[in-house]
């Protein structure tokens, strides 16, 4: 198909969309085929102006599509990492982390598994800060005896 396009038509439409055709083609995926090669069909078989901007747009948006969806496999690669660092970094048992790894890969569980990383982390860090502040507290104070209140029962008038 690619050679009919370089010998039939208007040679000046025909071989920049070649050129784009040759590299758009190993790269769109397999469900995107289809439109591509109408638009393409369409231009071999009668080549026009129009049915030139059809198949160099449909070209276009292919690699276009292809593109985001290879920098979305990587976002949410990264996403899913951050999200098991920030578990890991706040202390969640290795057995928990090995079974949220085993779940399917997905952009918005990873943004989810570092808020509630994020949320594990900020916890510990104030009951750190808690637990040292109660310490220093009572420290400061000395021993506390315990307040006993007087029974009701025999509470005189």
């Amino acid at each position: 198909m690619t050679a009919a396009l370089a010998f039939e038509g208007d040679s000046s439409l025909a071989a920049p969309l070649l050129r784009l055709a040759e590299r758009v083609l190993s790269t769109v995926a397999r469900g995107e085929l289809p439109e591509v090669l109408t638009a393409l069909r369409a231009f071999t078989d009668e080549p026009s102006p129009a049915h030139y901007l059809a198949a160099t747009r449909a070209l276009h948006a292919g690699e276009r599509r292809q593109k985001v969806a290879l920098l979305g496999r990587g976002r949410r690669a990264r996403s899913e990492g951050l999200g098991m660092d920030g578990l890991a970094r706040a202390g969640l048992a290795p057995d928990l982390l090995e079974a949220l790894r085993a779940l399917p890969p997905d952009a918005r569980n990873g943004r989810r598994l570092a808020i509630v990383g994020d949320l594990l982390e900020t916890y510990r860090v104030i009951h750190a800060r808690a637990a040292e502040a109660d310490r220093a507290l009572r420290l400061a104070l000395g021993p506390i005896r315990p307040h006993r209140h007087p029974d009701r029962r025999h509470r005189r008038r």
